[in-house]
């Protein structure tokens, strides 16, 4: 789907079914935190994707990792970790360290089910609950 038509479609899920009151292009624009010139210009067919990183931010606080899909993105091209709790991010990175050493100590790639049960067993060490995506 094209970012411009994405936008559109959660435009009208804002608007709803309210009766009376149809919310604004200004209202969605301010729920997202952006100017209602801006997403007048992304709403345009063909209109250019958002590229700076605080903008890209702000949707992703609204819609979750689904931005990451409608612009292209890898969800290591725009995660703020600066934003997290220092506790939560430094365990948060000993974990990921912990992953890449006993992956790469055992020749695995990461998308075998081998790998994801070391992510879990690992991740689950450091306090982060994790949801299995891939079926044994």
């Amino acid at each position: 789907m094209e970012f411009n038509d994405w936008i559109n479609q959660k435009y009208r899920e804002f608007r709803g079914d309210a009766i009376g009151h149809e919310r604004t292009q200004k209202e969605f624009a301010e729920w997202i935190g952006v100017s209602s010139s801006l997403l007048t210009y992304w709403r345009k067919k063909n209109g250019k994707k958002p590229k700076q990183k605080n903008t890209i931010d702000k949707l992703i606080k609204r819609f979750g990792p689904e931005v990451y899909d409608v612009l292209g993105l890898t969800q290591t091209d725009t995660i703020p970790l600066d934003q997290l709790p220092r506790a939560v991010r430094d365990r948060l990175t000993t974990a990921v360290y912990e992953v890449n050493l006993e992956l790469g100590s055992r020749g695995l790639s990461g998308d075998s089910p081998e790998s994801e049960d070391i992510v879990i067993e690992i991740f689950e060490k450091h306090g982060f609950k994790y949801t299995r995506t891939i079926k044994k």
